[in-house]
């Protein structure tokens, strides 16, 4: 999809001491520097980072914020984004029991008419592959696309996020957000549209992925060593998979066919198709319950 983030961490085996180990904070300020020296920066809009290829942080208080988060990240099959819930206690930035049902959004006017339209049709597609088995709705508010994207009213907080409209050349296809960020707009650009058919790297499946980041889950191939000649498959995480001191896998393990997975990442052979998983599927399930109308009340006639 997009260029992803080299991490270089500094690890250290021990605590402080007098004979030279670095302390955690040492540490972390070392692991900081290298990891914002590499940080990139959006061109078209200056102090907005692009972290793991397709999600934006906006500053850098954000950036260092999220990298502290990043080192203390939990991990599962779908794995899950983190976040300081204050008193440094890390918790899932997953969508809260209101929200997950109020994942309204207008597209902006900025669209060509004929990309809006194909907008449009892909992210109600995108938006029911996910709400049809989980426990989250997503629901496109036409009468807001009119206020979507307005430089003299700012956002439209009439609705949970925008989706908005980037032409001319990129290296990106699309950049999402975090369920915490207070930033909530999902950048589609140009190359969105130009993605082939033949391999399922369609608009509705980079839809179904950014969506998957809408709802909290990150990058499932950061658990995989580099693919050699692929530079957004760089190792983005120190762990591997399977540590047992790593993870609260929710169910199963690493999954390659994830929707969550760049599909240029896999193993030469995988198919390139971005859908969901069983394992997507249940994973998410298990965070958010099942649809709605999946669940058949004790009390329901049969």
């Amino acid at each position: 999809m997009t260029q992803a983030l080299v991490l270089s961490l500094a690890v250290s085996c021990g605590g402080a001491s007098d004979i030279g180990v670095p302390s955690h904070d040492e540490t972390f300020e070392e692991g900081w520097k290298a990891f914002r020296a590499q940080a990139v920066e959006s061109s078209a809009r200056p102090g907005v980072f692009i972290v793991e290829g397709d999600i934006a942080i906006h500053g850098e208080e954000a950036l260092r914020k999220y990298y502290k988060e990043y080192m203390s990240r939990t991990s599962q099959s779908l794995t899950v984004l983190l976040r300081d819930s204050g008193g440094g206690v890390i918790v899932d930035d997953v969508l809260g029991e209101a929200e997950k049902h109020s994942l309204t959004y207008c597209i902006s006017p900025r669209f060509p008419s004929d990309k809006q339209v194909r907008v449009a049709a892909a992210m109600t597609a995108a938006g029911l592959s996910w709400s049809r088995r989980v426990g989250v709705s997503f629901a496109h508010l036409e009468s807001e696309d009119v206020w979507c994207d307005s430089e003299e009213s700012g956002p439209n907080l009439r609705v949970n996020f925008e989706v908005r409209y980037v032409s001319g050349p990129s290296a990106f296809i699309a950049l999402s957000f975090p369920p915490s960020s207070t930033d909530r707009i999902l950048w589609i650009y140009e190359r969105a549209f130009v993605s082939s058919t033949a391999n399922g790297q369609t608009l509705e499946a980079t839809l179904r992925h950014e969506l998957g980041h809408v709802m909290g889950f990150r990058h499932e191939h950061i658990w995989i060593s580099p693919v050699a000649g692929e530079p957004e498959c760089k190792v983005e995480d120190l762990d591997q998979p399977g540590r047992q001191d790593d993870a609260r896998q929710l169910v199963g393990g690493y999954d390659v066919l994830s929707v969550m997975h760049y599909a240029q990442c896999r193993p030469a052979g995988s198919p390139w198709a971005y859908a969901q998983t069983e394992t997507d599927y249940r994973a998410a399930i298990s965070i958010y319950g099942l649809a709605p109308s999946l669940i058949v009340s004790a009390v329901t006639p049969l």
